[in-house]
C-alpha cells in the first residue's frame, strides 16, 4: 500500500491554524475514501435522538455528535472522531467520548477509533488499550493492519443484529408456561440458506429450526430465554431472531467467542 499522505507536509500540523476542522477534511476524509468508503457510507455529525448514554454512575449526556460513522449496508461499523493536532488520542476524556459514541443505542458498533493529524488511535469497544496505534506518516506500515480491521469488506453485511428494546406479546390470556404441549416430531432443517448453522463445527450443536420451534412454543414475545449450557449459542441467537431476549453461558471460551462473532457486535 503507498502512503498516500506523501506529498502532505506534516508539518503544517504544528501551525495554529491547522485544527480539527483540516485533520476532518485534509487527513480523515481521503483515508476513508482510500479504505473504499464511499459518500453514502460516511454519515457526517450524526444527531442523536436521545443524546444519553447510561453507565455504571448513571445516565450521562452527550454534549457533542461523532464526526464520523461509517456504515455497512443498514448497520453502523465504527465511529472515527476527529481531533486537533495537539489532543490526546490514546486515553483520557477524548477516548471516552468516542467510547460513548459507539455503545450508544443508536449506533452500537465494537469499533471506534480517533485521528489528531499526528497519529491514528484504535479501539474496541472492550478494551482499554488501543488495539492498533501508529503515526500518520508511518500509515503505509500499519496499512494491512488498518484496512483488514476497517475496510468495507472486513465487516461481513447482512449478518448484524440490531438490538433494540422488545415488547412483550400484547395479550389479555396468561400464558401457561408450565402445561405448554409438548410438539410433534419436528423436520430437521441443517442447511438452510443464509442461517447460521452451517458457520462452524461446534461439536454440540443442535439443529436451529428444532430450537426455535421450542423457543417459540414454551415462552412468548419478549421473554427472557436463559441457556446455562449455551455450546455452539443456537439458543440464544434463535432466541434473539424471535423476538425474545437471550442469555448464553458456557464454561469453553470457545463457545462464547463463536456466539460473539456470529451476532457481529459492529
Amino acid at each position: 500500500m503507498h502512503n498516500f499522505f506523501q506529498n502532505f507536509d506534516f508539518a503544517q500540523l504544528n501551525s495554529p491554524d491547522f485544527k480539527e476542522d483540516s485533520v476532518r477534511e485534509v487527513l480523515i476524509l481521503p483515508l476513508l475514501q482510500q479504505l473504499g468508503y464511499n459518500n453514502t457510507q460516511i454519515v457526517r455529525s450524526k444527531t442523536f435522538q436521545n443524546p444519553f448514554v447510561k453507565t455504571a454512575s448513571g445516565k450521562r449526556a452527550l454534549q457533542q455528535t461523532p464526526d464520523y460513522l461509517l456504515r455497512i449496508a443498514d448497520s453502523y461499523a465504527w465511529v472515527l472522531d476527529a481531533k486537533a493536532p495537539n489532543e490526546n488520542i490514546t486515553d483520557g476524556g477524548n477516548v471516552e467520548q468516542a467510547y460513548f459514541y459507539a455503545i450508544h443505542p443508536e449506533v452500537r458498533t465494537k469499533f471506534f477509533a480517533l485521528c489528531n493529524g499526528k497519529a491514528f488511535s484504535l479501539f474496541r469497544h472492550d478494551t482499554a488499550q488501543p488495539i492498533l496505534y501508529f503515526e500518520l506518516p508511518d500509515i503505509a506500515q500499519h496499512w494491512d493492519a488498518l484496512s483488514s480491521y476497517l475496510s468495507p469488506g472486513s465487516f461481513q453485511s447482512g449478518k448484524t443484529f440490531t438490538y433494540q428494546s422488545v415488547k412483550k406479546a400484547n395479550t389479555t390470556q396468561q400464558f401457561d408456561y408450565l402445561n405448554q404441549p409438548l410438539l410433534e416430531e419436528i423436520p430437521v432443517h441443517k442447511q438452510s440458506a443464509k442461517r447460521h448453522f452451517g458457520v462452524h463445527g461446534y461439536f454440540t450443536k443442535q439443529t436451529w429450526n428444532v430450537v426455535a420451534e421450542y423457543i417459540k412454543n414454551f415462552s412468548q414475545v419478549g421473554d427472557l430465554v436463559l441457556d446455562p449450557f449455551g455450546g455452539s449459542g443456537v439458543t440464544a441467537i434463535e432466541a434473539l431472531m424471535n423476538n425474545r431476549q437471550g442469555i448464553h453461558l458456557d464454561l469453553n471460551p470457545m463457545s462464547t467467542f463463536m456466539v460473539d462473532s456470529l451476532l457481529l457486535l459492529q
